[in-house]
């Protein structure tokens, strides 16, 4: 696939007036994003880089800058919730390091009452 700055404008433009969610296929995305991060590197400005090829800077940022999460942080993960034992004991601890030890779950939801 080519990318250079004239075919890729030239794909651009053959998907109509460009407007504000106006959709650009994926494919012409990550070549605008292959394009993008080639021009960035030669000091070329987002906006310019835009304006060159037709669409809107923020898309460009968006594109070529922003890689999706690939290492599982920020998604959702399972989570076991299981009923209190007895004897346990929590620890509050305040903004400015204070902090109380084994409290019952009834006494850290009295303390945290009380404090606010």
């Amino acid at each position: 696939m080519t990318h250079d700055v004239r075919t890729l404008r030239r794909r651009v433009q053959a998907l109509g007036p460009r407007h504000r969610g106006a959709r650009i296929p994926a494919a012409l995305r990550r070549a605008i994003a292959v394009y993008a991060r080639d021009e960035r590197a030669g000091g070329a400005s987002c906006g310019a880089i835009a304006e060159r090829l037709g669409v809107c800077a923020e898309s460009i940022r968006r594109w070529a800058f922003t890689e999706p999460v690939r290492d599982g942080r920020g998604g959702l993960v399972p989570v076991h919730v299981v009923a209190e034992t007895a004897g346990t004991t929590l620890t509050v601890w305040s903004p400015s390091g204070y902090r109380v030890d084994g409290l019952s779950v009834g006494a850290a939801a009295e303390l945290l009452r009380r404090l606010a």
